[in-house]
């Protein structure tokens, strides 16, 4: 089984866990939203497919052009000559695609055991996610 979906909108970084003053843990509103995206994606392109079995996931990550770019750096950029080297880290964007997938499109992310991803510049922002069932 191979699964394709794309998550529209610029993608965000998994927050550090926030805690009160009564020491009750949460996490960032951001970070629950863009989890709730993916899920929402996910089931949008795909329905209620779960799967128990091991998975590969491919992610690949298009961050917006930054606005002060000149139309030369602006061409760099959309033909991948140019890496956005910079923040979110994408330790932090895997972490919230995959944690967005936990109990929908697999039961638990303990099931993934390959991971691709790549950070690039895009004119369209979003992130391309494509998961397969390994035997």
């Amino acid at each position: 089984m191979s699964i394709n979906f794309f998550i529209p909108g610029v993608p965000v970084a998994k927050g550090r866990p926030r805690m009160t003053k009564t020491g009750h843990t949460y996490t960032p509103k951001k970070t629950e939203e863009y989890e709730e995206l993916v899920k929402q994606s996910y089931l949008m392109a795909c329905g209620n497919r779960i799967t128990d079995k091991p998975v590969a996931v491919n992610i690949l990550f298009r961050m917006p052009i930054p606005k002060s770019c000149s139309k030369k750096q602006m061409a760099a950029m959309e033909a991948n000559l140019q890496k956005p080297a910079k923040r979110p880290d994408i330790d932090n964007l895997i972490k919230a695609v995959l944690d967005g997938l936990n109990g929908v499109a697999y039961m638990d992310d303990k099931q993934v055991v390959a991971i691709t991803a790549a950070k690039v510049y895009g004119a369209v922002s979003g992130t391309k996610v494509s998961i397969d069932e390994l035997n």
